[in-house]
Order: C-alpha cells, then structure tokens, then sequence
C-alpha cells in the first residue's frame, strides 16, 4: 500500500489509507515520542541491556523511502539481550531527521537496529547522530553520494559493518513501549533510545540528506506510558 512522507498520504493521513493503517495507529501506543529525563519517571538498570555484537557483511536496498542494511547471511551472530531475552539483528535502517526528541533536541538523524526474538517479538534501538566535528573528506564524501544513491543502495551493495563502532560511547538509554514508525505502525513494540549522541562524518550524513531527504514520522502523543531510564 503506497504512503508516503508528505502530501495527501503523509503522516497525518496514515490511518486513512487502508483499514490495516487504521487498526495498527488506533490500537497501539505510537512512536517516536519526546523522550526527556525531567518525564522518564521510572529507572532501568544498564546492566539489564547487552550488546553482542560482531564484525558483518551487509547488503543493501531501497525501501519505504529510505536505505536498508540486512545481514547478508541468515545466521544469527548479531544479538541484544534485555531483561534476560535474546533480540536477533535483521534490519538497519535511516531517518531523517531524527524521529525521536531527546532534551527538547532533534538531531540530523536518526538510525535504528531492528531485533527480532525467536517468538516474534520485536526491540528497536535507536542511535541519534550528529556530525563529526573533523573536516570533511571529499573523496569519502564522493563515494557515500554514489553509494547512497537509491539506484545504487537498491542493486544490493554488499558493506562490511563494525557494529559495536556505530553505537554511541556512553550507553546510557531510554527503554519504552512503542510502536513501528512506518505503517502498518503496529505494537507493541520494545523501544531502547540512546540518551546521547554517535557522530558520523559529515560527507556521509550530507549524502543521506540529499539522497534519502526528509523521512521522520512526527512526534507522536505520550498517552501517560512509562518511561523508563537506565542509571548510569
């Protein structure tokens, strides 16, 4: 079913498009939300999130308007585990600019590393970043405009990933309960939101910006959820 980012069949008009848009938005607790520390009303321990994660090629394409990353193998090396359940990474994927709000503050973007457990259920983390502060490398820059084109992005170039290198230095996260942000935005699903920022070249963010452009579902009303974050 074709949506879209603006226009007739932008985000104020999901839910109009099919019943199953309907259903998703009407009967879960939406995302992205404003996440701020003055509202997070209930605290997590850090040692109840663990990464596990390993050096792996990916493979890209184009879709719902923006680049995706997959494993281009099936096995399942890359891995969270939150209060004590395995999350298996399938999908990494780009927003711009950043859905979520941390401290009253939007960023450039936003990507998000979607985890499914062996019974289905879905945990999303989510990584805001902002551009590193060293000068630009026009030679870099020039291939991610080739790469991210989403000619190219969709031919399935095959891109190895540091994962552990794309999350931010400090750990510290937001965890609530959700939604997708592409319809169908069905729930529940476990949401960890990093408090603070990764940086990422500025040629490559450049290159999302011009390629992908504007691909942020707005902010979404809270609906008196907890808001739980982690402490330290």
């Amino acid at each position: 079913m074709e949506w879209n980012y603006q226009g007739d069949r932008g985000p104020d008009n999901w839910k109009t498009i099919c019943s199953a848009f309907y259903q998703a938005e009407t009967e879960c607790l939406q995302s992205p939300i404003a996440l701020d520390d003055d509202q997070a009303n209930l605290t997590i321990s850090q040692y109840a999130l663990r990464f596990d994660y390993k050096r792996t090629l990916f493979e890209s394409s184009f879709f719902n308007h923006t680049v995706h990353l997959s494993p281009k193998t099936n096995e399942k090396v890359n891995f969270v585990t939150f209060n004590h359940k395995k999350y298996f990474l399938e999908d990494l994927h780009f927003h711009l600019p950043s859905e979520h709000e941390i401290n009253q503050e939007s960023f450039p973007l936003e990507f998000h590393l979607v985890h499914r457990s062996v019974k289905n259920e879905l945990l999303v983390v989510g990584v805001t970043v902002l551009p590193s502060e060293r000068p630009m490398n026009t030679t870099l820059a020039a291939i991610d405009e080739r790469a991210l084109h989403p000619r190219i992005a969709g031919r399935g170039l095959t891109v190895p990933i540091e994962l552990s290198r794309l999350l931010p230095e400090k750990k510290q996260f937001y965890h609530y309960t959700g939604s997708l942000t592409t319809p169908p935005t069905s729930g529940p699903i476990e949401w960890i939101v990093f408090r603070h920022q990764t940086y990422m070249r500025q040629g490559l963010l450049q290159a999302f910006k011009r390629n992908v452009g504007k691909t942020n579902r707005p902010l979404q009303p809270r609906s008196g959820r907890p808001i739980y974050l982690s402490d330290c």
